[in-house]
């Protein structure tokens, strides 16, 4: 990692246990019980599969001309406290799922919803201590958030190895609750069984927790306690097994309570087993809270009395009416999984902390970087209240408020009530989403201002402002060449911070209009960035973890999860895919992350495309980094040739460029600088070219040689480099970009490339004291290097080829221009002859006529037409 220590200090431990894994959903399917056959997956997809197109097609159908009532507060049993620290919270309904995921739930009538192929699927899997989030980088929010105590069953697929899923209890409008299997795909099989590992070992923990929190209070002679117990024996059983073990249980009652409940139950009259059995379930509850009102607990010889108001201020025993809502309220600690396998822990504050982790857990223990929280929540707004404003507009939604012609009567003191009611409901609901809509509104603005939060080093005057606004908005800027030298000139005297990020598209457009030979492009570079995100890449976790060490300070990515980390991600990971050779580097999220400072996802994705590929900053990011050796050497050799005595300083305490340097070239000096120069650095970068990396860096070294030099040791050196060099003020800044502006070093870097490779070369060629098994391993690393060489080789001379046709094609046009301008003086000299042949003639007529000519002569004509 290139971040500072100070910054790994500041973060917490707040989000360490939380681990995420980039799944796609499958979709949902309502299961008949809490448990599973093992091949429930492979079944789900199947019946996936066999949903027909008219099914979907009716429910889109459905969804488009339905208005779903929105509830203004629901409440429900909390099993768990919700953390606030993940955005968006505040969006999901009773059963922990967004707007959109219960509106599909809702218009799906066979209980089998596949998510749309069409659509984004990705989602971050993210496993916490006591809970489970489903977040998507698409819309930013969390779209599934369930606890443990809901979840019963987990499961990997058999066939499909690469899919899994868990069951889970949710409420439904009637009042009962349904279980419902989500199903996931994964990246490969071991993914899946990463995912699976990592689920078992967060509930055992937090089995334990939870075990070891309530042992102490918990008491076996409850009452409710009791109760508790029998709905978790009924749970799930046929209504007629379930009235059995009723009657079981009403056996061990007195006489006296017996009765009552019989009484009871005839004066109710029920239809139908299952209502007798809610029935029963009604009476034994009151029945065993006024037995609880005087129980007193007994616990390792200690006795206290709990009366039943304060169990009724939990929200556990809140009012039901039926079994299948008891047995929601019951519903086990922490559910059992399908998967056998020994139990690790994961966690500070783990009861199994003492336990010995594998040597992979240490080195992840030793790379993850703790993540910072965020108190902000983020503004959303629910789907419904787009669904209205188009509802309000359409053509088709005023059919639905014209009222039918009734005879008319007069409506009763409730009605009225009730109408009132509905009325005021409604109310509340549009101030509300026009409140939504103003937040949405200023979210935006303040979104933009949270990006552009640095301060700028080179203030831009208005009238250099006035200059970019008016080449930003020329029609069709990007087939107009604009004057270099106007270009220069503005970009020295500062670009404006609002308009950077399209200022830097500007650039990159008019350095592919100069460039005569195009870039070598990968196969897919013509993927829509969107498609890309629909994919899985498998650079995931490497990506996921550097999320957090991504300008960490910075308010826009700090948030865990947030929208910054989110768009961050999704770029990262979309390039990954572009370029799987590069896949993902360390560095690269620096570079992504201030393109996304200053521009959208899509943008900063072409620019990032341009930078790699156009810019050539793709060969120091392969995995060899021969390229970046190179890079080094070339600095090296600027020091010795401009900074001579700074060079041998260093030298003499072996210091050498890769020691401070490399992050400089891998994030393009974003890791460690003020943000307010990095903008600058990059706004030459995409006026000039990969070698601006070259110039800043020996500026700021060449700057600073004074400073340097009074520390004699290697240690102090290096951290006066990292630490203390970055801390510019905004002088500084100023003058090194003025400095790099006017430098030119291109022939120099390009003689130091090619020393280098002379030098390589040399050192194989010569005498060698090493052993055969070194000399063959240098030869193995020569070789490969050399294999690299000639691709890159390979990849110019395809350029050289490219510039030839692209001649050939020139002089194939200049010489068909020539052809047809020879032509062309042909047919006006033929045009020039008749011309003058009809002068003659017409002169002629008018000396027979008797009329003096005022024509030309002949032999003046001709030497004017020449002259011509």
């Amino acid at each position: 990692s290139f971040q500072s220590k100070n910054k790994n200090k500041k973060c917490e431990n707040k989000f360490y246990n939380f681990n995420k894994f980039e799944v796609l959903f499958c979709g949902r399917v309502v299961v008949a019980h809490k448990k599973a056959p093992p091949a429930l997956i492979d079944e789900c997809i199947e019946k996936f599969g066999r949903v027909s197109v008219t099914g979907s097609l009716a429910a889109g159908i459905r969804r488009a001309f339905s208005l779903n009532q929105v509830p203004i507060n629901i409440h429900r049993p909390l099993f768990f406290k919700r953390d606030q620290s993940l955005p968006f919270l505040q969006a999901l309904d009773e059963n922990g799922l967004s707007t959109e995921l219960q509106r599909r739930a809702s218009d799906g009538a066979t209980g089998v919803q596949p998510t749309s192929l069409q659509e984004n699927r990705t989602m971050l899997f993210t496993i916490g201590r006591s809970q489970i989030f489903l977040v998507s980088p698409d819309t930013k929010k969390v779209a599934i958030e369930k606890s443990f105590r809901e979840i019963s069953f987990c499961s990997q697929g058999i066939r499909h190895v690469d899919h899994f899923g868990f069951i889970c209890r949710e409420s439904v409008e009637r009042g009962g609750c349904q279980f419902v299997c989500y199903v996931f795909q994964c990246a490969n099989e071991a993914l899946v069984d990463e995912i699976m590992l990592t689920l078992k070992q967060a509930f055992s923990v937090a089995a334990l927790q939870q075990n070891s929190r309530t042992q102490s209070q918990q008491c076996d002679s409850c009452p409710l306690q009791q109760l508790h117990k029998l709905c978790d024996r009924i749970e799930g059983l046929h209504p007629s097994k379930a009235k059995l073990e009723l009657q079981k249980h009403l056996a061990g009652l007195d006489n006296q309570e017996q009765a009552a409940v019989f009484e009871s139950t005839m004066k109710a009259r029920p239809k139908s087993d299952q209502e007798e059995n809610e029935f029963i379930v009604s009476c034994l509850r009151r029945l065993y809270e006024d037995r609880q009102k005087t129980h007193t607990h007994t616990h390792d010889g200690q006795t206290k009395k709990v009366h039943l108001l304060l169990m009724s201020s939990s929200s556990l025993w809140t009012p039901i009416t039926s079994v299948s809502h008891v047995c929601l309220c019951v519903f086990s600690d922490v559910a059992a999984l399908s998967s056998p396998g020994a139990v690790c822990v994961v966690g500070d504050d783990s009861p199994l902390r003492s336990r010995r982790h594998s040597w992979r857990q240490q080195i992840f223990l030793r790379v993850a970087t703790p993540q910072k929280g965020s108190d902000s929540t983020g503004n959303t707004l629910v789907v419904y209240v787009n669904r209205v404003h188009q509802c309000k507009t359409s053509p088709l939604s005023t059919t639905l408020y014209i009222a039918v012609p009734e005879e008319r009567r007069k409506r009763s003191g409730a009605e009225l009530r009730a109408l009132w009611r509905k009325t005021i409901l409604q109310q509340i609901l549009l101030l509300r989403m026009e409140r939504e809509n103003q937040k949405l509104q200023e979210s935006d603005l303040q979104c933009r201002r949270l990006k552009l939060d640095y301060e700028e080093i080179t203030p831009c005057l208005k009238d250099v402002t006035l200059v970019w606004e008016r080449m930003l908005s020329t029609t069709g800027r990007s087939k107009v060449r604009f004057d270099t030298e106007e270009i220069h000139k503005a970009v020295g005297q500062g670009v404006p911070r609002q308009h950077r990020g399209e200022i830097w598209k500007l650039l990159s457009e008019q350095y592919l209009l100069r460039k005569e030979v195009p870039s070598t492009k990968p196969p897919n570079s013509n993927t829509p960035y969107k498609e890309l995100l629909k994919q899985l890449t498998s650079q995931q976790h490497a990506i996921l973890i550097d999320l957090g060490r991504t300008f960490p300070t910075h308010p826009y990515f700090s948030a865990q999860l947030g929208a910054g980390q989110l768009s961050l991600y999704n770029l990262l990971k979309a390039y990954s895919l572009l370029d799987p050779e590069v896949g993902y580097c360390q560095g690269l999220s620096f570079v992504a992350g201030v393109l996304l400072l200053h521009m959208c996802e899509e943008d900063a994705f072409h620019m990032l495309k341009f930078l790699m590929y156009d810019m050539g900053l793709r060969k120091q990011y392969r995995p060899d980094m021969i390229i970046l050796q190179i890079q080094m050497y070339q600095l090296s050799r600027l020091l010795h040739d401009y900074h001579r005595e700074l060079y041998t300083h260093l030298e003499q305490y072996e210091i050498g460029p890769s020691l401070y340097a490399a992050p400089w070239f891998l994030t393009a000096f974003a890791s460690h600088f003020p943000l307010g120069f990095v903008a600058r650095v990059f706004d030459m970068l995409f006026l000039q070219g990969s070698e601006v990396i070259f110039k800043v860096a020996l500026s700021l070294l060449g700057s600073h040689k004074p400073l340097i030099l009074q520390h004699d040791n290697l240690e102090s050196i290096v951290e006066f480099i990292k630490t203390t060099l970055p801390n510019l003020g905004l002088v500084q800044m100023e003058k090194t970009i003025n400095q790099v502006s006017e430098m030119d070093i291109s022939k120099q870097l390009q003689a130091y490339e090619v020393e280098y490779h002379v030098l390589q070369d040399e050192l194989l060629d010569g005498p060698s004291t090493l052993s055969h098994s070194q000399r063959v391993a240098q030869l193995e690393k020569t070789n490969g290097s050399l294999r690299q060489q000639n691709l890159d080789l390979l990849e110019e001379l395809q350029g050289a080829h490219a510039k030839i046709r692209w001649l050939e094609t020139r002089v194939d046009g200049l010489v068909n221009r020539e052809a047809e301008l020879q032509s062309e003086v042909k047919t006006l000299q033929q045009e020039r002859t008749e011309l003058q042949q009809t002068v003659s003639k017409l002169r002629d007529l008018l000396s027979s006529l008797g009329i003096n000519s005022s024509f030309p002569d002949q032999e003046n004509l001709t030497n004017t037409s020449n002259n011509q």
